[in-house]
This record gives structure tokens, sequence and C-alpha cells, in this order.
């Protein structure tokens, strides 16, 4: 039996509180769907549980349906759910069970898996049951048109769709599903900046600091020296950026030296404050690693994603106290590790989306920390300067954006950036070595107060027991352990006979149990029960 969703008394931001009337006052005028952006760190996921919450205690909605764009955010989803509001989330679910478990209040999974849903297995749920959903991240339903189509497919009878996202924009052409457009620009019912964060104490300032180099590279016969103010064409001002970012030259060491010191200095006040190294590739990674293991006599480790193993170095990195983290795209949404301070951006990307979504991974507050701005050491690359220039600007989704950026390189003069176009040189490019020159830091904030408020989100709810997925990790584990250890009784000590494993849960079975993933606590602590007799007889 599910937990009884109950009235609660949730301690929001004055933003969370505006945006939660305006879903209402959406609702109330009989429309299903509604945009919320707010700038990463804001507090979105909290928001979209107050309205689920609400929705469940209302008896507007049966069950609720979070979407997210990776694995390692479900698990994140489904605590945050049992534990701020008491609504309980099967993260594990997949699609082949057909529908979760009764005690559960509904389901966290991903675009990716809906996706794959071709019984129509959601669009049934859906249907059967008076379904509220929220789309975490929603520009990542525009990534495939299969997404798209099951996004659209599955959740069309939900009661209610809540959509949420920190950069609701994309660099396609891709619709997103079930947002306004208007002449073909997306619209949010709800929009919280950047910039307002900055004024309210809800997120860091973010500060950039430019290092200018001087860097040798060969193409073919021809050496080439330059710094980041010399003109070049665009594939010289690549090759100028690749050997800046090579860990075998001085720039790469002098910009990571210049980071260590900001981070020593930031350590004097906040003293488990952490930096993050965002890398091109994994080897490139491997690299910067090695580097940061001469400056600092500490190895940092490399995550190359937030899946899989990446998220278990990514959760240990957070309760930690080590002081360096090198990555390869470890950018997703939701990556939440607040005592990042300091980041080196090393990487050849120039996607605003992505640089976005990189920066947003230092603007989230610590309470009662005063003083805790954050700082990103960038190339002087034109192009990554102007995305740093650009960030408390608010972005919407343009369908036509990818034409016209199209369009502008395809006259052949002209590249994404609207730089005039050269043909490459040809020859083995090799970089010969580069050193950081000077620097400078920019604000691109508005004024920013002094200190952090307090008061900002530090209600926990309390709550008697453990999230009922947890509750059930521990049960499978231990049946698991109990059906092994009643496979190897059954075989009497006979060295001839091959244990059969799965025993235990087949005479379960037999007896009419159910499978292990769609029972309750309750059957679950039976079928324990049942399994600790059979060891005894």
């Amino acid at each position: 039996m599910k937990r009884l969703i109950t009235h609660r008394n949730f301690e929001l931001r004055e933003w969370q509180q505006e945006a939660f009337r305006s879903v209402l006052s959406v609702c109330n005028n009989g429309k299903k769907d509604f945009l919320c952006v707010a700038t990463p760190g804001a507090g979105k996921t909290k928001f979209a549980l107050k309205t689920a919450h609400h929705f469940l205690e209302k008896n507007l909605c049966d069950r609720i349906v979070v979407v997210t764009p990776s694995e390692g955010l479900k698990r994140q989803w489904a605590y945050e759910a049992a534990n701020f509001a008491g609504i309980d989330l099967d993260p594990d679910f997949t699609n082949n069970q057909g529908m979760e478990a009764s005690d559960f209040h509904g389901v966290v999974i991903t675009y990716a898996l809906l996706g794959q849903d071709k019984k129509q297995i959601h669009s049934q749920n859906t249907f059967a049951k008076r379904t509220f959903v929220i789309f975490d991240e929603v520009h990542h339903a525009g990534e495939s048109l299969s997404w798209g189509d099951a996004l659209k497919r599955s959740f069309e009878d939900a009661v209610f769709r809540l959509a949420i996202s920190g950069t609701a924009f994309r660099s396609d052409d891709a619709p997103i599903p079930f947002i306004k457009y208007n002449n073909n620009v997306s619209v949010a019912d709800y929009n919280y900046s950047y910039e307002r964060a900055i004024r309210e104490n809800v997120c860091r300032p973010v500060y950039f600091t430019i290092h200018d180099g001087t860097m040798k590279w060969r193409v073919g016969t021809q050496e080439f020296e330059h710094n980041f103010k010399d003109y070049l064409t665009p594939d010289q001002v690549s090759k100028r950026l690749k050997t800046a970012l090579d860990p075998k030259g001085n720039w790469v060491r002098d910009v990571l030296k210049d980071a260590d010191e900001k981070l020593n200095e930031i350590r004097r006040t906040h003293h488990n404050a952490a930096a993050l190294v965002f890398a091109a590739t994994q080897r490139h990674a491997k690299e910067i690693s090695k580097v940061l293991l001469e400056l600092t006599g500490e190895e940092p480790p490399v995550v190359v994603s937030d899946d899989g193993d990446g998220s278990e170095k990514i959760e240990s990195f957070k309760r930690s106290n080590s002081r360096w983290l090198v990555s390869v795209r470890m950018v997703s949404e939701g990556v939440d590790i607040p005592r990042l301070r300091v980041g080196v951006y090393l990487t050849i990307i120039k996607a605003e989306l992505y640089f976005r979504q990189a920066v947003g991974r230092f603007v989230r507050v610590i309470t009662g920390l005063h003083h805790q701005d954050a700082y990103i050491f960038i190339p002087q690359d034109k192009d990554i300067v102007k995305l740093a220039e650009t960030i408390q600007i608010e972005r919407d989704h343009a369908l036509d954006e990818a034409e016209r950026l199209k369009n502008a390189g395809a006259g052949g003069n002209t590249d994404l950036f609207g730089n005039d176009y050269t043909p490459a040189l040809q020859g083995k490019f090799i970089p010969l070595g580069s050193e950081a020159t000077d620097s400078k830091t920019i604000a691109v904030n508005i004024e920013i107060n002094s200190g952090i408020k307090h008061s900002v989100d530090t209600r926990k709810v309390p709550v008697n027991d453990d999230p009922v997925y947890l509750q059930k990790e521990r049960l499978r584990d231990n049946l698991n352990l109990l059906a092994k250890r009643i496979a190897l009784k059954r075989k009497n000590g006979n060295p001839g006979i091959k244990p059969d494993w799965k025993i235990a849960h087949k005479i379960w079975r037999e007896q009419g149990g159910k499978e292990m993933h769609l029972e309750t606590i309750e059957e679950l602590i039976n079928r324990l029960n049942f399994y600790q007799n059979l060891l005894r007889n």
C-alpha cells in the first residue's frame, strides 16, 4: 500500500511560489501544459515536486511520471521526491514491467526508455490512470525523432504536463513536444532568469578569467606563432585553440596553476571547495590529470560521463574533500556538486547549449556560506569569450534559427559564427608549444549583493523511513542472498550437482507469487519469510 499523500507546508523560494501559482492559474483555465524555464541551480526540482504533491493531494491525478535526460538523474529524482514531498517513485522501472508496483505513486524514466517503448506501455498506463507528468530538461525531447514521437504518444492523455528546463533552447529546428511556439519561437509560461537569481541570492555569481597566450604550431612544412588577439582564418583559429589546449604545452599548465591558486584562496573560507576541468576527450582528460598531479601532488579522478561508473565517481567526489575533478562531457543537467567553485574550460566545444550547461554546474548556492562567487578559466578565443559575455541573456528555442545559421555558412565565405572562411592549409597539423601570457577577469552579472541569505531553502521535510525504492532494494538484495543459500543447500554437498540459483524464485512463483519487481514491500517481506522457512526445512 502506497504512502498517503497528506498536507504539508513547503518552504519555497519566492520564484517557486510565483511559478506554482501560475501553474494553478493555467490548470484552472482548462489548459494541460506548462513550461517553466529557470536558470540552473534555482530549484526547479522542488517547484515541480510541490506541484506534483498538490495534484496528488487534491485528487487531480492518480500517479506521477518524471521523464529525465539521463540514467544518473532517475535515482536523484526518486530520492528528492520521497524526502521533499513524500512521493515514492520507482527509478528502476522498465518497459517490460507493464505497470509499477502498487506501493509506488509513479515512476522515473528516461527519454531514451520512452523511445524504446514498442508496445506503447506508457501510453496505456497514462490512459488507464490519470497521470501528471514532469518533463525534466524538456529540450532533450527533440534530440531524436523517435523520442519526440514517443513523448507525444505516451502522454497525449495526461491530465497535466509540466515541462521544466534550465536551457530551454536547441541548436537545431526540431520542435520540442507540448511546447507553445509564437512566430517559431518557444514561449515559456514562467521564466526565472539568471539575472534575477543573482539579485535574490538564489544562484552564485560567476566570473570568467580569460587567458591570452602565445601558441606555436606547424601545418605541413609551414610554422605559425600567434596569440589569441591575432586575426586568423577559421581553420587556423581552430588549430590555435587546439595548440593552446595541448597538455604538453605550457598554456594548460599555466592556466591550471592559476586556477589552483584561486582554489587555494577560496579554500581559506570554504574548506572543501572543489574545481572541475572540462576536457575534450578521454585521452586529453588523462593527460590533464597527470599535469594536475605534478602541480598539486594529488591525482584527480577522471569522469567520462555521468552515467554508469561515472555516476558513482561523481557521487564519491561530491562527498569527498578532493580538490580537483577532470571530466569529458560531464555537464548533464542535474549534476549537483555544490562545492564546485572553480572551473577550467579546456575543450574545443563552442556550442552555446553545452557551454551554458557547463557554467550551470557552478551556480548552486550553499546555505550559510558567505562570499561564494565562482570562477571559470577560459581561453581568449573570441567565440568562447562571446559565450561567456552573453551567459546572462535569456534564450528561447527558435525553430528557424538552425536554418538561419546554416544559410550563414552556406555561401562559402562565412562559418557559423559569421567569420570569413578560407580553405584549410594542406599538411599534417603538429602543435609545437604554448604559454599563457596576460589574463583578465570579467563579470557578466548584474550588481551583486554581499553575502548569501541564511534562510534560503534550509528546511528538510522529516520522514520516518527510507524511500520505498531503497527499502525494496535492501529486501531484494536479501532475497537474492537467501536464494543462493537455498540453492546451495539443495545440492546436499554433492559436487556433481550444479546449483539452480533460481530454484527459490521458481518455488515462490509456483505458490502464486509475483515477479520480484512487481511486488510491494509487504509482498517482498512475505517472500522473505517464505525463503527463510525454505532454509529451515
